[in-house]
């Protein structure tokens, strides 16, 4: 796709991502990214908080964040066909982001995850056509899935956390 691709991480998450072709990992307990790296196209963040506030910093003009943990804007509202009220909340709520996408003339946009069975019979192609490939970091038997909730709400995982359900 000729993307160069950057990411964060802990010294126990490098060898994966390295494994996965990332062009660039930056150990974020030793380096700050934004005073790495600039002139990025785009940002994908999963962080939301002060790396989504740095990532701006490290976009070209016209470039774009796509963030699943920043805050919904007034068009999310809009595409989801909120009611007026809903979407003046989400506009005074999004208001600091925005100013701070115009400042840097970027944009910012949230991703909703919405389910979708369509969608999961098309990955599930992908994967028995070994196209994509999950990585699975831990898999918990049913009876443990208070195990695997503590597990998640860590934050460590390095992969999805499965849940074995008995036949």
């Amino acid at each position: 796709m000729g993307l160069y691709v950057a990411t964060t991480g802990s010294d126990r998450g490098k060898e994966l991502v390295e494994s996965l072709g990332v062009d660039q990992f930056i150990n974020y307990r030793e380096q700050d990214f934004s005073k790495i790296l600039n002139d990025f196209d785009g940002v994908f963040d999963t962080l939301g908080g002060d790396n989504l506030q740095k990532s701006f910093e490290i976009l070209k003009p016209g470039g774009t964040i796509a963030s699943v943990s920043g805050i919904p804007t007034d068009k999310n509202a809009r595409d989801l066909h909120l009611n007026i009220g809903k979407e003046a909340l989400l506009r005074a709520a999004s208001y600091k982001l925005r100013r701070r996408a115009k400042q840097f003339n970027v944009n910012y946009e949230f991703l909703f995850m919405h389910p979708s069975g369509d969608q999961l019979k098309e990955i599930a192609q992908l994967i028995e056509d070994g196209k994509i490939k999950p990585i699975i970091d831990k898999v918990f038997d049913f009876k443990d899935t208070q195990q695997a909730l503590e597990y998640s709400t860590k934050g460590h995982a390095k992969g999805k956390i499965i849940i074995k359900m008995d036949n």
